[in-house]
């Protein structure tokens, strides 16, 4: 799986169908591979949220998702496209310009 549904259900991720998710666990190859964003499957996109196609196994997720990690001083900026990872050219780590396949989610 490409991406794990979860929904917020009293204050702790659950998982659920994808109709029902409110959150979608991604895992990506490179240096910040955990990714869990708030998702929504239609309507007009709400602040905060990302538009999710609702499919497990070839997830497109939009906008892109831009991840820095100061610890590491890396930024990682994707899109996700029918479970292939573009990585963009503003990215300061080595896949920087690659598209590669999403990680099976454990």
């Amino acid at each position: 799986m490409k991406a794990f549904p979860m929904r917020l259900f009293n204050g702790r991720y659950e998982p659920c169908s994808p109709k029902d998710a409110t959150h979608v666990r991604l895992h990506m190859p490179g240096p910040i591979p955990n990714r869990m964003l708030p998702v929504q499957l239609r309507g007009t996109r709400a602040t905060g949220n990302w538009l999710w196609n609702g499919d497990i196994e070839r997830p497109t997720i939009k906008p892109s998702i831009l991840s820095r990690c100061p610890p590491i001083c890396e930024c990682c900026h994707t899109f996700v496209n029918g479970g292939m990872v573009q990585f963009l050219d503003d990215c300061t780590h080595e896949l920087r310009g690659l598209t590669v396949e999403l990680l099976d989610v454990e």
